[in-house]
């Protein structure tokens, strides 16, 4: 009994993920944001040069254009072209920025946080939920591809559920419509 009900889980998963990918278009973050200096403001930071480590604590926010995250640990890893990786920990961690210009605010929230810069991935790690034009999706794990307008989501244990809220696609203005007869 426990493999079919593993199969329909599988199917669910599948649909669901079908859908998430028919809602996500157009995603990959303002090309404005990275031309923009990182503001960061902390109680604390730790600078590690040899190991490319910048590590910031205490009700730390970031900024960069219309990026902004908020956590309680924030460590950037940078090489010598620049920023890779930053990874906010939390209880939890929030992000938010502006993907296109016409969605809106993307937002996301965590216990950690791992935002790859060059492959535009976001990493949600325990207790994670991200929203996207309304749609909710919440889990132990999702990893939005911003590039490839991509969400997985996944449970880390059996007894754990991927949660999603899928808004209604908005019908034409029903006063346009009658303005033309």
């Amino acid at each position: 009994m426990t493999p079919m009900r593993n199969k329909g889980m599988s199917q669910r998963r599948f649909l669901s993920l079908l859908i998430l990918l028919g809602l996500c278009h157009g995603s990959y973050a303002l090309p404005e944001d990275t031309q923009q200096e990182i503001r960061i403001a902390s109680d604390s930071a730790f600078l590690d040069k040899p190991q490319g480590q910048l590590i910031y604590s205490g009700h730390v926010e970031m900024t960069q254009g219309t990026l902004n995250i908020r956590a309680d640990r924030i460590t950037l890893i940078r090489n010598e072209q620049g920023l890779q990786k930053v990874i906010a920990e939390g209880k939890p961690a929030r992000y938010e920025q502006v993907i296109t210009a016409d969605e809106g605010k993307t937002q996301a929230y965590g216990e950690t946080i791992i935002f790859h810069t060059g492959k535009e991935q976001l990493t949600l790690l325990k207790n994670a939920g991200l929203e996207k034009q309304g749609n909710l999706f919440a889990g132990e794990k999702i990893v939005y591809l911003m590039q490839e307008q991509r969400i997985k989501a996944d449970s880390q244990t059996s007894d754990s559920r991927i949660h999603m809220v899928i808004q209604p696609q908005q019908e034409a203005a029903p006063a346009a419509q009658e303005t033309q007869q």
